[in-house]
């Protein structure tokens, strides 16, 4: 990864990035250059699983950062549409799929391809599932890395 290069953060780096400082050897100088893109969609996942009134307070914070600094992604209905087709083809390939399962991942990806940033997940095969799918149907791209704890 280039070292001026944007990052999309997943939820599952964030969790345990808040949680127990779980890779924070990797997030850390991303935060403080201020290169990590926050995608509402991932804030919908922490605030879901916030425990306490502080856990909340902390999230508005990095929310409140993130637009400051003109990195808080939104999906705009043309994302929401590109994630519902591919959902719709790739059930058609492979079985039932349940969007629910896997609509918030198709939406990062997407905003990660639309920033032009690197997406770090802890599970680098299930956000490599939709790049084929990204990258025909939108031409769009996504770079999968998965953050050194």
């Amino acid at each position: 990864m280039r070292s001026s290069r944007a990052v999309t953060l997943d939820t599952s780096v964030w969790v345990p990035y808040l949680r127990d400082r779980r890779y924070a050897a990797a997030v850390d100088p991303l935060v403080s250059a201020g290169r990590v893109w926050v995608h509402t969609v991932a804030l919908l996942e922490l605030y879901a699983g916030t425990g306490s009134v502080a856990d909340a307070r902390a999230l508005d914070t990095i929310r409140q950062a993130a637009r400051a600094l003109g990195r808080l992604y939104h999906p705009p209905e043309d994302d929401l549409i590109l994630a519902g087709r591919i959902l719709s083809y790739c059930a058609r390939r492979a079985g039932s799929i349940r969007p629910r399962d896997h609509g918030h991942d198709i939406l990062i990806a997407i905003g990660a391809a639309r920033t032009g940033s690197v997406l770090l997940a802890e599970d680098r095969r299930d956000m490599d599932r939709w790049a084929p799918s990204l990258k025909a149907r939108a031409g769009l791209r996504v770079q999968v890395v998965v953050p050194v704890p």
